[in-house]
């Protein structure tokens, strides 16, 4: 995610924007979806998170608890979708 946000929108890439519908597409609490693209923006544009966060109001210790949740969240769709399209069968 962090590399499709650093990506030079000048120079098109088919796949360079699917990370960035991730946490859009697989995680429905809006305060973890809110964190993870905050998180990914800071990191793409080598800001400070919990200078962000402090900066927007969000306490810092709760945000990385919302980010934390959103990625375990699209780490697992992401490998139970990987794992349906492969195999054709769930996989526990």
């Amino acid at each position: 995610m962090i590399m499709a946000q650093q990506a030079d929108r000048r120079f098109p890439n088919p796949w360079h924007d699917k990370p960035l519908r991730w946490p859009d597409r697989f995680v429905e609490d809006p305060d973890h979806r809110r964190a993870v693209k905050l998180w990914v923006w800071c990191e793409a544009k080598g800001e400070s998170f919990r200078d962000v966060c402090g900066r927007r109001g969000l306490p810092y210790t709760s945000a990385l608890r919302h980010r934390q949740a959103a990625m375990q969240r699209i780490t697992m769709l992401l490998n139970l979708e990987r794992s349906l399209e492969r195999d054709s069968n769930l996989v526990v």
